[in-house]
């Protein structure tokens, strides 16, 4: 060998002791790397307090991490190898395996169960994994398992909430609905679902405006809430529709609404609760054609008395005109008994005639035909004319009356014929019903606003329970045969509405044996045109 030729072999081995000596530093390098990444993962995943685990295809674990001690109890060393049914609550085996077939198969399907910890202690997890696959086999799954115990008591604390709250609906004479934007129902209370037929179970769901709802209402109810859940609440607060229960039956029902709203703040749709009114709307529709049949009857027996009253009027003023005539004996004198007899034709027609002239105003009250024709007099002169007219009138009883004007007003703006009538009415009323002799006592007074007028007695007096029919027209409290008062019943009845023509009142205190006060009131300043009045004073 030549000198040449052993230095060239030389070199070649320092060549390749250089290669293999940056091999093996590069090698111990990626050691290096490998070893710091093993480090990091391991000290990472050791420390997590979710278990990282894998099993083979038999089901077996292969790894699990570290904080599975925390979930069980069991160290790492003592599940690796085992199955992991060995640890599964029973009763939720059934239903893992299943979700676990399905995640073989290609499907991401979470999964919620209960494992059993060694010292038996139960603790909900969800587990999250993933096949494993080899050369296109599945030889295993890997995965993540998450202690959920804290959301299960949260979400336990939620449904006994919520059981407490369907319990406080339940027992309410409510109903209570909840329906999504959708109209689908989305809560039902026990009271509704009695009310509609059905049980709660089988109304979750179900779009109550396609079940309840009557066809020919339907769209205008469903514009109705679709305008509530736009907003326009304030409208639609409080309605009333009917609802078809299962039976078929129609009941009304009266709602109070809620717009409900999801956690950004978006309507999310409506809480109502509703009564049944279904009998009061019966009764309110009874008692209108009940109203609507009197008002009928009495405007028929208005018409009647007056078409009467005009009919018979007009012969009755003969009999009293030609009596008047031969009393006057313009045709001839007339003996004592026949004077008597046309006295007692006179007389009896001039009654007859009231009573007509009483029933005729009476009807014309009735048909809303009357009208005041106000005037202004003196006070004092006004009250000095019925005391002329009802002196004579008590003499034969021998009874005192008293006129007492306890106001500083002057004038009286009124219908003056008609206060004056009522006026007269209660005298002659108070003298009826008291003894001979007793006296009749007539106040006159004022409020900030009414002219009072009292009238009172010491007569028989009236009980209580007969004062609310007191002032109702042809009526009598002692309506026999053989009653010792006359009168017809219209004299009261006329002066209260008369009374109340003028925006005033008339009202009685009374007690059986003790006597009577009347108070009969019109306002001082009545809501009058001046011009109509002046005219009138004129």
């Amino acid at each position: 060998m030549t000198m040449e030729n052993k230095d060239i072999g030389s070199e070649k081995i320092n060549d390749l002791k250089q290669t293999i000596k940056d091999l093996r530093n590069e090698i111990e390098l990626v050691n290096k790397e490998a070893r710091e990444k093993e480090d990091f993962y391991k000290l990472h995943v050791e420390n997590l307090n979710d278990v990282i685990f894998s099993v083979d295809k038999n089901g077996n674990f292969t790894y699990i991490s570290p904080a599975i001690e925390i979930f069980t109890g069991y160290m790492p060393e003592e599940v690796i190898g085992t199955s992991f049914m060995k640890y599964v609550h029973p009763k939720d085996l059934p239903g893992l395996l299943e979700d676990m077939n399905l995640t073989l198969k290609g499907e991401h399907k979470p999964y919620m169960f209960r494992v059993i910890a060694k010292s038996g202690k139960v603790t909900h997890v969800h587990t999250s994994s993933k096949g494993i696959i080899r050369n296109g086999e599945v030889i295993g799954l890997n995965g993540i398992m998450v202690n959920i115990d804290q959301l299960k008591k949260v979400e336990f604390e939620l449904m006994k909430e919520k059981e407490k709250a369907q319990h406080y609906l339940n027992v309410s004479n409510v109903m209570f609905v909840v329906l999504d934007k959708n109209q689908k129902i989305k809560l039902v209370n026990k009271k509704a679902a009695e009310t509609v037929g059905y049980s709660e179970k089988e109304l979750i769901g179900r779009n109550w405006f396609d079940i309840f709802i009557p066809e020919n209402i339907h769209a205008n109810v469903k514009a109705v809430f679709n305008k509530i859940i736009s907003g326009d609440s304030k409208t639609f607060e409080y309605y009333d529709n009917s609802i078809i229960t299962r039976s078929g039956e129609e009941k009304v029902i009266s709602w109070n609404n809620s717009i409900l709203y999801d956690q950004d703040g978006n309507v999310s749709g409506l809480l109502s609760s509703g009564i049944d009114v279904t009998e009061k709307k019966i009764a309110e529709r009874a008692l209108i054609s009940a109203k609507n049949e009197a008002e009928t009857a009495n405007q028929a027996k208005s018409t009647f008395i007056a078409n009467m009253s005009h009919e018979l009027r007009t012969p009755l003023n003969s009999v009293i005109g030609f009596s008047e005539i031969l009393l006057e004996k313009k045709f001839g004198d007339i003996n004592e008994k026949q004077e008597r007899y046309l006295h007692n034709i006179f007389s009896s027609g001039k009654h007859l005639l009231d009573v007509f002239n009483l029933m005729l105003e009476v009807s014309r009250i009735e048909s809303e035909v009357l009208e005041l024709n106000y005037r202004k007099v003196e006070l004092v002169g006004f009250m000095e004319d019925i005391r002329k007219y009802v002196v004579p009138q008590v003499q034969d009883k021998e009874q005192r009356i008293l006129f007492n004007i306890n106001t500083d007003i002057k004038y009286v703006v009124a219908d003056i014929k008609k206060v004056e009538q009522s006026i007269t009415h209660l005298i002659e009323n108070a003298s009826k019903f008291s003894e001979n002799g007793s006296p009749i006592t007539v106040e006159i007074r004022s409020t900030d606003k009414d002219l009072v007028f009292n009238v009172s007695d010491n007569g028989i007096g009236i009980s209580e329970k007969d004062i609310d029919t007191l002032f109702s027209p042809f009526t009598q409290i002692d309506s026999s045969s053989t009653r010792s008062h006359g009168g017809i019943g219209i004299g009261l009845c006329l002066a209260k509405k008369y009374s109340e023509l003028h925006g005033g009142s008339l009202y009685v205190r009374s007690k059986i044996n003790e006597g009577s006060s009347f108070y009969l009131t019109i306002p001082l300043n009545p809501d009058i045109e001046k011009d109509n009045l002046s005219k009138k004073e004129n």
